[in-house]
């Protein structure tokens, strides 16, 4: 279990203990024994509040405990082993350079590790190469005491090189990481500064005083005080740029010291500078190698797996770069069409084969500039540097002729090209998606962008983040907004209201009431119409469990889509609409259409003979605009057939319409199927229905579709008992 860090104030409490400890040892008059003890003490406590520290920043506090542990620890074990004569103190430094090393390295790297083993071998290397110019120098210059021995010269030049290049990657971490202006960095580069200047003091006496101990007691009490101090400055994160310097530097030290040596007393200099080489050589192996990974993850980051070609990445720099270098474009989005339906009917694999062969395809029509990407799945793009929008049109014709020819297959192509010095690449792009679409919308080709067609794209974009956050935001919302309207449909014979069709509308709150064909299509386009669905037939069901005229309980018909009568939802919110509003079910009439009832008949036919069990009727509607099939006829559990107000409106004028329409009642009713005749508009046409046995009429002749307390009155206001129906107004519009 890893402890968490203790609070700051406990640990400078410990700092402040030892630090007075450390004062204790200082003192004249302590025997040399208590106050090493002493100083061993303080140095531990610093150890524990390092410690303590826990993992903040990465942990390269636990890096520095470690090392301060080592350090304070190593003459207690040289003295066990009986090693301690003529060595320099603080010399464990030696032992503790690769984890002091490993925490300064860390201190700008904690948020994005990049650190690897190669940092250990920098550091070393380093120590040996610096090792080998100071043993080389001794001889050239003999600074050292003569009568030290090789092993001692060679102890005192590791434990300064060891400091030199940790005050060096101290300082290169201070300035590649944005840390000089951390107090904490500073403690630490004084720290190492004053350890190297007791170190050189250090060749006067070589068996080390109390002061000594003391100083790397001091030092240690300095870095615990780092580590309780909060960070000032956020660093940045390190690349590989800093290792590759550090390399280069240390090969150019280990070759002059090569080259220096004369080898008058021995081959100790070019022994640590071979070391540094060959630390050097495998780091740099190591680093070409890491260059060649990151290059491949690059490229890879860069390329789609598939196709081998960009990957929208890849586009996003290359119009950057066009940016950049303020020069035109133009860009061409391709979208293939009927995708879908070869993934369906041969599998993956053969619409893997078809994109790569697209691919293929495109490259032949684009020319040499251009960068082919592949943005999604089956959509791609070729941006065309120093085109304007007529060239990339022509070539984007190519493109389609090519594709068309190679992969037997259509593509939709969007153009759009951007002036010199003012490419958007947002913008293109979301241009040149707008004339994909318009291209995709025409059944394909190629389509340049026009302005007046993006921005009724926008706007029914617009409407379609609405549509979706009205039926997302609960039964509130869409009780205020979305509307149910009714349209009386009235006996032939009697002339009596028996039903009403719900026809919904929706209350904009800025645009006013808007017709169903504005908004229902991005219903279903966005899968919404179950929701819209289920507050309709919910409130249509409550409304109309009240009506009844001359005594008699009126029928209420909904339509239903084609996704909500394969949903496995719309058999349970039947029956609790039902439950909710008391409404009989055969007071409901759930209308479909033709090509509702084809798109899925196997599951259409299943769920339409549950809703009948129940009592339900079911309508089929639009009658002959969709299929026409007669073959479902005779499995359908329909009640009713809707004749279509393109059939009613051309019954006057049009003796084959006419004939049609006659033959189609005479079907129905051989079928048991009530007709009714939708878009009924003047006393003409309802008395040719009249003659041809049509059950019911339904449009303006009656009335236009009414809000719900309108409807109320108008039904109130029809005589009782009623022989004819009232007429609201005999006007001519949409229905």
């Amino acid at each position: 279990m890893i402890p968490r860090p203790s609070p700051p104030r406990a640990r400078a409490a410990v700092l402040v203990v030892a630090a007075g400890t450390t004062a204790a040892a200082a003192l004249s008059g302590v025997p040399v024994a208590h106050a090493r003890l002493l100083l061993l003490l303080a140095q531990l406590a610093a150890v524990l509040v390092l410690v303590l520290a826990g993992r903040r920043e990465g942990g390269i506090w636990r890096w520095w405990a470690a090392a301060l542990a080592v350090i304070a620890l190593g003459p207690a074990v040289l003295a066990g082993l009986g090693l301690t004569g003529g060595v320099l103190p603080g010399s464990s430094i030696v032992v503790a350079t690769p984890l002091v090393y490993a925490a300064l390295v860390r201190w700008n790297r904690f948020r994005t590790y990049v650190s690897d083993p190669g940092d250990w071998l920098n550091g070393v290397s380093a120590v040996a190469g610096l090792t080998a110019a100071t043993l080389v120098a001794q001889r050239w210059l003999g600074f050292l005491p003569a009568d030290w021995p090789s092993w001692q010269q060679q102890l005192w030049a590791l434990v300064v090189s060891s400091l030199v290049i940790l005050l060096g990657t101290a300082t290169t971490v201070a300035g590649i990481g944005g840390l000089s202006r951390d107090p904490r960095m500073w403690l630490v580069l004084l720290t190492l500064t004053g350890l190297i200047a007791l170190t050189l003091n250090l060749r006067e006496d070589p068996s080390g005083r109390l002061h000594a101990q003391t100083g790397w007691t001091v030092a240690a009490l300095l870095v615990a005080l780092a580590s309780v101090l909060p960070a000032r400055t956020v660093p940045v994160p390190a690349t590989s740029q800093a290792p590759a310097v550090g390399a280069v530097v240390v090969l150019v030290l280990a070759v002059a010291a090569l080259g220096l040596d004369d080898h008058r007393e021995g081959w100790t200099a070019s022994c640590y500078a071979g070391a540094a080489l060959l630390g050097v050589g495998v780091r740099m192996v190591h680093l070409v190698l890491e260059l060649k990974h990151l290059a491949d993850s690059r490229r890879q980051a860069l390329t789609d797996e598939l196709t081998g070609i960009g990957n929208r990445r890849a586009l996003l720099r290359e119009l950057d770069r066009l940016v950049a270098d303020g020069r035109p474009g133009a860009l061409l989005l391709l979208d293939v069409d009927r995708f879908k339906e070869v993934n369906d009917r041969d599998g993956h694999h053969a619409g893997d084969d078809l994109l790569r062969r697209v691919v293929a395809a495109a490259r032949r029509a684009v020319p040499a500039d251009a960068v082919l990407t592949r943005i999604g799945g089956d959509e791609f793009a070729v941006l065309l540097p120093g085109r304007d929008e007529g060239q990339a049109a022509g070539i984007g014709r190519a493109v389609h002729a090519a594709v068309a020819e190679d992969a037997q297959i259509g593509v939709s192509v969007g153009v759009r090209s951007g002036p010199a010095g003012a490419l958007d690449p947002d913008r293109l792009l979301r241009q040149a998606d707008t004339a994909m679409y318009s291209a995709k919308t025409a059944g394909g080709g190629v389509s340049v962008y026009d302005s007046e067609v993006d921005a009724r794209h926008r706007e029914r974009a617009g409407l379609a983040d609405e549509v979706r956050r009205l039926l997302r935001a609960g039964h509130g919302r869409m009780a205020r907004e979305v509307v149910l309207h009714y349209q009386p449909q009235v006996d032939l014979v009697s002339g009596r209201v028996v039903g009403v069709e719900a026809l919904v509308r929706w209350q904009h709150p800025v645009r006013g009431l808007l017709p169903p064909l504005v908004f229902l299509p991005l219903v279903e386009e966005l899968g919404l119409m179950q929701l819209l669905t289920d507050h309709v037939l919910r409130r249509a069901a409550v409304e109309a469990a009240s009506w009844r005229h001359d005594g008699v309980p009126l029928r209420i018909s909904v339509n239903v889509s084609a996704s909500c009568l394969t949903h496995p939802d719309l058999l349970p919110l039947v029956d609790e609409a039902l439950a909710h509003s008391g409404l009989a079910p055969g007071r409901l009439v759930l209308e479909v259409t033709e090509t509702t009832l084809m798109a899925d008949p196997d599951l259409a036919l299943a769920v339409t003979h549950a809703l009948t069990r129940r009592g339900v009727q079911l309508s089929i509607d639009d009658y002959g605009t969709g299929y026409s099939s007669l073959a479902y006829l005779t499995d359908l559990p329909a009640t009713e057939l809707k004749l279509d107000r393109a059939f009613t409106v051309r019954v006057l004028g049009e003796p084959r319409t006419a004939d049609i329409v006659e033959a189609t009642v005479a079907l129905a009713h051989r079928l048991g199927l009530r007709v009714v005749a939708e878009g009924v508009e003047d006393e003409a046409t309802r008395a040719v229905l009249r003659g041809f046995d049509v059950d019911e009429s339904q449009g303006y002749l009656h009335a236009r579709p009414l809000a719900p307390g309108d409807f109320t009155r108008w039904l109130a206001a029809l005589p009782c008992p009623a022989r004819t129906a009232e007429v609201v107004g005999a006007e001519t519009g949409e229905h």
